[in-house]
Order: C-alpha cells, then structure tokens, then sequence
C-alpha cells in the first residue's frame, strides 16, 4: 500500500534475516515467491496465485478465483466428513499447573483492554488512547477488595512465586471472588513478571492465563522479594 519509510522492511524479509541468522538456507526474492510456495503445501490454497489476490484477496478454498472472492461460509450444509456432520471428541480436563495457596491466594488472568494493544509501543503513544486507559491496574471483585483493604485507585502490590509489581487497585464486578485480572501493555507493570512459563502439552500454549498470586495492600509491609531480585526478566506474551 504505501513505500516503507527510511530502512524499513517488509515481513518477510525480516523474517528471511532470521532464517539465516539460525543456519537456513532461505532465498525467497519476493511475496511472490512465499505465496507461490504456501499454494504448493496447502490443498485449500489451490487455484490460488499471487496474480489473482488482486488488491483485496481472496477467500478461500476458491474454485474459480478469476471469476469469484471465494467460499464466504464454509459447512453451510454439511460438514467435511464422511457423513457430513459435525464430531464432536470431549477432552481430558486437567488442572492448571499453578492453584491457588495458602500464600497465594488468587487466581491471576492476563489479558488485553479496548483502549490497547500488546506491549502499548502504539497505542499508549496515542494521546486519546492514553488518556483513556494510562495506568497499569489490577482488577478486583469488590468484597475481595473490601476484605483486603483496597479502595478504587489505591496502590497494591501483587505477587507470585517470580515476581511482585505495583500498580493501581480498578473495583469491578467483572471479576470473580478469587481471580483478579492485570493487563498485560504497561511495561512499568509487567504482568508477565508474575506469570508461569508452563505450556499445555498439546498445543504447546503458555499458561500465561492462570496463575497463582497474593494481592495485598503496596503500603504495607512486603513479604515477596522485589521484583528485580525475584524476577529479572519478564516473559513475552
């Protein structure tokens, strides 16, 4: 759409510096050349060229992409099976790796606000966005925050077997009693500093959603170590 200013690159060519940092032999030239390689491995992709995309894409799987934008909705009347109707398979439930203690009482999710965007490197430099939503805040379910002497806008300290940071207390019914929720854009409060680093052993997915935490008032006296001598480096989300 538009010529990259200065020396910045697109994508793939970032990502081909990359490959051949870590020893592999990738010589693409073009988008071209990627796409006409995605087609050559993927069965949806087929008829599909970097031609025919023209400026909009083009769904897929397409039979006739000259002629058509592609299937809007898939298994409208029967799904890709044999008999043509959806399966259904349950799932072996088990537990988080990480519950709630004595010590550590709450349940912690992480997650993202309306206003921002990952780490906020954009949105935060946005002065509507910004203004919106400015500070790291830890919500709490309003009896949990009443038993732990918390007001709305008060400081607490939240801590996990890493880590500890320091940010605003939000009241919110949003919450359960026991969980509290931290998003995870303000770099002066990494949430990630408090998160686990196990991965589900399928799809290999950090737990960075459930944790266990102790939520408790940033006056009062700290039993965790401080973040920099718990935890010097936070994870990516």
């Amino acid at each position: 759409m538009l010529d990259p200013p200065g020396q910045a690159r697109v994508d793939w060519e970032v990502v081909q510096d990359i490959a051949h940092r870590i020893g592999l032999d990738w010589s693409y030239s073009s988008s071209r050349e990627v796409f006409d390689e995605i087609v050559s491995v993927m069965a949806s992709y087929k008829n599909l060229s970097y031609d025919n995309l023209g400026l909009t894409g083009k769904l897929y799987p397409n039979p006739d992409p000259e002629h058509s934008d592609g299937t809007v909705v898939m298994f409208g009347e029967r799904f890709n099976t044999d008999d043509g109707l959806a399966h259904l398979v349950p799932a072996e439930w088990l537990p988080a790796k990480e519950l709630p203690s004595e010590d550590y009482p709450f349940v912690l999710n992480t997650g993202r606000l309306l206003q921002h965007w990952h780490t906020g490197s954009m949105t935060r430099r946005s002065y509507a966005l910004d203004a919106i939503s400015p500070r790291a805040q830890v919500y709490l379910n309003p009896d949990d925050a009443t038993e732990l002497g918390l007001a709305d806008g008060e400081m607490a300290r939240v801590s996990s077997r890493r880590g500890t940071i320091e940010l605003e207390t939000r009241v919110s019914h949003a919450e359960a009693r026991g969980n509290c929720f931290i998003p995870f854009h303000f770099r002066e409060a990494a949430a990630n500093l408090l998160t686990t680093d196990e991965i589900d052993p399928w799809g290999k997915i950090p737990e960075f959603k459930f944790c266990a935490v102790r939520v408790e008032p940033a006056a009062a006296p700290g039993r965790a170590e401080s973040a920099r001598e718990a935890a010097p480096q936070a994870q990516g989300e």
